[in-house]
């Protein structure tokens, strides 16, 4: 393998030269002590400035010796005046005993005043069934006016029997007519030929990197020896800050501000006699029963009667059977035949069907002429090699084109037909 690249062909090695540097001047001190003067130091003009008079008028505080009189004006002009006390417009609720035990009464039993709902009138007639001895009116309009029209019977429609047809079937479609199989070229790659390449030499590896490469001296890396470690003699001492520095004080402890719980020494038995047990006396209270009034109605004794008011009223009546005036479905059978000619069988003509020159590579009593700049190929007749028309230099695109509307351009291909082909 070839190790020469484009970088290495047009490489041109220039000689460069460093830019110049900025060079830094070497610090000098400066000699002599340093004059450490400012503008402000230098421009700055003292004026002598007199404190300031306040604007505010100095306090003045009058001291009176006169006597201050502790009267008030409430004092002195209030007059008590003699009222009388004003009479209580609240009624005097007097509590009377009641004679018996709980007998005091609610004000819900003293003012309920039980009332017996009275039944309302029904204004809703009786739903009572009305006989009647006329007979039913079952004649209508329809019955009146009717008129029963003759139908004639329906033909009945014999179906005939298939026969086959005896013309060879007709299966040249659209793309067998106007298919036209040319053979064309191959179509040539453009990309160029894989060529194997078998060399024998040793692959030169050589690289930029490796031909400018520099290897720079490097110092190992030191190494730091860890010291040994030495047990030192003697005992430890445990002792610390806090055994040393500290400093025990003698404090007494704190006296606790809750009183001490003293035990009772009297022997005195308790009493436990209240006004409550003196007071209290136990009655004997019975439930009060439930106001509500009393049932009206009684409850049914004996057996279930499960007669309705629609079979104590009801009243059958004889149903009379309806006449039906639809025409009946009745047809006769006809014995003219089904006239099934279509246009297609009248109008139909077998056609030869001719296999179109143009799909042979080589079209059979034709001869190759010429091929135009676009690739179509013109063949003309065996037969009239000096009968040549003036207009077979032009292609089949061409002639189309330079002739106006449909109908003169499928009269001209008809025309040529018989005289060239044209194949692309």
């Amino acid at each position: 393998m070839q190790t020469l690249t484009t970088f290495r062909a047009d490489y041109i090695p220039h000689h460069i030269q460093p830019g110049p540097g900025r060079v830094t001047e070497e610090f000098r001190q400066p000699q002599g002590a340093m004059n450490l003067d400012t503008t402000y130091k230098r421009d700055f003009n003292p004026h002598s400035i007199q404190p300031v008079a306040p604007v505010r008028p100095l306090e003045q505080k009058h001291i009176s010796t006169a006597k201050m009189e502790t009267i008030p004006t409430y004092k002195d002009h209030y007059k008590q005046w003699e009222l009388s006390k004003r009479a209580t417009t609240k009624p005097e609720y007097t509590v009377k005993a009641p004679s018996t035990k709980f007998g005091n009464t609610t004000t819900f039993q003293d003012d309920y005043s039980f009332k017996i709902p009275a039944p309302k009138e029904s204004f809703k007639p009786l739903n009572a069934a009305r006989l009647s001895n006329m007979p039913f009116a079952d004649m209508t309009n329809y019955r009146q006016h009717y008129i029963a029209y003759p139908h004639e019977p329906r033909r009945r429609h014999e179906r005939e029997q298939y026969k086959p047809n005896d013309e060879p079937f007709d299966d040249l479609t659209t793309h067998r007519r106007d298919f036209k199989g040319q053979a064309g070229e191959l179509t040539m790659a453009i990309r160029p030929p894989c060529t194997k390449v078998n060399s024998n030499q040793q692959f030169y590896d050589l690289t930029e990197f490796r031909d400018k490469y520099r290897t720079w001296t490097i110092d190992p890396p030191s190494v730091r020896k860890a010291v040994e470690f030495v047990v030192p003699d003697g005992k430890i001492n445990l002792n610390t800050t806090t055994h040393t520095d500290f400093v025990e004080h003698k404090v007494q402890p704190f006296v606790p501000v809750r009183p001490l719980p003293h035990s009772s020494k009297h022997s005195i038995p308790f009493e436990g006699q209240s006004t409550m047990k003196e007071d209290y006396k136990h009655w004997d209270a019975t439930r009060e029963p439930m106001i509500k009034p009393q049932q009206e109605l009684e409850k049914a004794a004996g057996r279930f009667d499960d007669m309705t008011t629609f079979r104590a009223h009801y009243v059958p009546h004889q149903i009379s059977l309806m006449h039906t005036f639809k025409p009946r479905n009745s047809y006769v059978p006809s014995t003219m035949p089904l006239h099934n000619g279509t246009t297609y069988q009248f109008s139909y003509t077998p056609k030869k069907v001719e296999v179109c020159p143009a799909s042979f590579a080589v079209p059979p009593g034709y001869e190759y002429e010429e091929t135009d700049a676009r690739g179509h190929k013109f063949y003309r007749p065996v037969s009239e090699r000096e009968n040549i028309h003036p207009m077979m230099s032009n292609t089949s695109m061409d002639l189309i084109s330079n002739i106006h509307g449909s109908q003169k351009a499928v009269n001209y291909l008809k025309g040529c037909q018989n005289d060239a082909i044209v194949a692309a």
